[in-house]
């Protein structure tokens, strides 16, 4: 596995490579891992470290809760299936609102903005639907590291059940765009999720895939040489699948603890690259955005790590942060001479209205029992 040396783990195999051979029952020694609690604060110090971790999930979840994950993905890919053909009444998700409130389906296409022209898939916000604890693990790991009072994040920004978000998505690979191949090089074409952080405390992310795999499926991270500077290098996630949670630095908690010499907290730039380990059905992905209540305040965190200019002056809510961060994920990449993305986005809304009248008309046959 590549990655950099961080401070913590410059004279032994990294935190995250224990843990991955002790998941896997490769070694007896590491089998006698510290608890639960203790596999969280690990985590904490990866992700202060590199901006990302990895969670072996069948050394903290009871043996027979990866079943359900399974599950999950098989509904999941049955229901797009059905949704692609209109077969379902699925609510069908309007790309002019704030992306940051979506719940709904939507189709691989530039209308739904540049992180979805290569994904379809299912968005579910503000808590609906689904409720998980792993999230809430790794964030008191995060408040023993900064020495923030206990439960801190649910008391000051959360509840982040009933705020946050969830992604059902499937990667829809062209085998060529020729528009795509002219207007941009061959190695911009085959980036699917172009590099971005999440606007997320920290996101969860689980690749759809039986046990636990090597390498990230695509899924690539953005290694900087050092915490001042752009440059630096991408690597591939090391592992992925149904035993494995990939865990990512959100871009709220590194605003949380921005001081004067930067962030204490760095979010990890990730995107996805098209490679051959992608199967022919498409690579799934679950992801989970842990996110702040709307209304909570997004002040600097009380840390004594984190350097402050003193009093923060006028605090932006969660909401009026996220709508701001919303509109730049929505908006399309600029292309070089002369552009057409006007008619591009009137097609687009046109096409889009007639899939909304499909939809609708399945609905209606639906309710009044016509098949």
């Amino acid at each position: 596995m590549e990655r950099r040396p961080s401070q913590e783990h410059s004279t032994a195999p990294s935190g995250r490579w224990m843990w991955m051979q002790a998941a896997n029952g490769q070694s007896e020694k590491m089998m006698e891992t510290p608890d639960k609690l203790n596999i969280f604060d690990r985590c904490a110090g990866e992700l202060e470290a590199d901006g990302y971790a990895l969670l072996p999930l069948n050394a903290l979840l009871p043996p027979d809760d990866g079943t359900p994950v399974a599950r999950a993905f098989g509904t999941a890919r049955r229901a797009l299936d059905a949704s692609a053909r209109h077969e379902v009444a699925a609510p069908l998700i309007d790309p002019s609102t704030d992306s940051g409130g979506w719940t709904g389906y939507h189709r691989a296409a530039v209308i739904n903005g540049r992180y979805n022209q290569h994904r379809e898939g299912f968005v579910f916000s503000n808590g609906e639907m689904f409720d998980v604890t792993l999230d809430d693990g790794c964030l008191r790991a995060i408040e023993r590291r900064l020495e923030l009072p206990n439960a801190y994040f649910q008391r000051e920004v959360g509840p982040t059940n009933d705020a946050s978000q969830w992604h059902m998505k499937r990667y829809v690979v062209d085998d060529c765009n020729e528009a795509e191949r002219k207007s941009t090089s061959q190695r911009e074409a085959d980036i699917l999720l172009p590099m971005h952080t999440d606007p997320s405390l920290i996101s969860v992310v689980i690749v759809d895939k039986a046990g636990m795999n090597e390498g990230g499926m695509g899924l690539e991270v953005h290694l900087p040489s050092d915490r001042q500077s752009n440059s630096g290098s991408w690597k591939e996630i090391s592992h992925h699948g149904h035993d494995v949670a990939i865990i990512f630095m959100g871009s709220v908690l590194s605003y949380l603890t921005k001081g004067p010499n930067g962030s204490l907290l760095s979010a990890a730039k990730h995107r996805v690259v098209n490679c051959n380990s992608l199967d022919s059905d498409g690579r799934m992905a679950a992801t989970l955005f842990v996110r702040p209540n709307p209304d909570a305040l997004m002040k600097t965190l009380p840390s004594p790590r984190v350097q402050t200019n003193g009093v923060q002056k006028n605090p932006p809510t969660f909401r009026a942060w996220n709508a701001r961060v919303a509109k730049n994920y929505m908006r399309k990449k600029k292309q070089r001479g002369k552009s057409n993305q006007g008619n591009d986005w009137l097609f687009m809304s046109t096409q889009h209205k007639l899939e909304e009248k499909q939809h609708r008309k399945y609905r209606e046959k639906g309710a009044s029992g016509v098949k």
